[in-house]
């Protein structure tokens, strides 16, 4: 028994005399009682949406366990992925080589020099991609989860994969 459990229209039947207890004073009392009872219904509804939001937090893994719990539970094909896919490497130029040890290396050689990444491969104006598979999911519905969950700080962007 939960604190949570209980009976509207046993609670408010068992409150009333003994000697008022007829058919029709239990009719109007059921009667009386029904908002009361649909008020109830709706916070425990209420309650459990509310227990399941606290058991995730902003991590990856608890994000993508609720995503994938909401929005795709057969398959668990929602993943977050970082929106950055390459770290930066820094080159030196020919004024910041040390003489004595030097940290200057050639692939090939200098006079055709070899572009690693660009300067959009390297930045991103997101944090993290959402991946979400090619099905009917209501956007609204998955924006609101995110930004629940997210650190506000944080920007992400989704992407549909094939």
């Amino acid at each position: 028994m939960s604190l949570f459990d209980f009976n509207i229209k046993k609670y408010a039947l068992l409150l009333t005399p003994p000697f008022k207890r007829s058919s029709v004073f239990i009719g109007f009392l059921s009667a009386f009682v029904r908002p009361l009872s649909e008020l109830y219904q709706q916070f425990l509804k209420s309650r459990e949406q509310n227990l399941i939001r606290m058991r995730f937090n902003y991590q990856v893994c608890s994000l993508e366990y609720r995503l994938n719990d909401a929005f795709d539970p057969l398959e668990r094909r929602i993943y977050i992925s970082k929106a950055v896919l390459y770290e930066g490497v820094y080159l030196y130029t020919k004024a910041e080589d040390d003489a004595q040890r030097s940290k200057t290396k050639f692939l090939y050689d200098e006079s055709a020099p070899i572009y690693l990444r660009t300067k959009d491969e390297l930045y991103s104006d997101y944090d993290f991609t959402v991946n979400i598979p090619n099905t009917p999911i209501n956007m609204y519905q998955l924006r609101a989860e995110i930004e629940f969950y997210k650190l506000p700080t944080k920007r992400y962007q989704i992407l549909i994969i094939p």
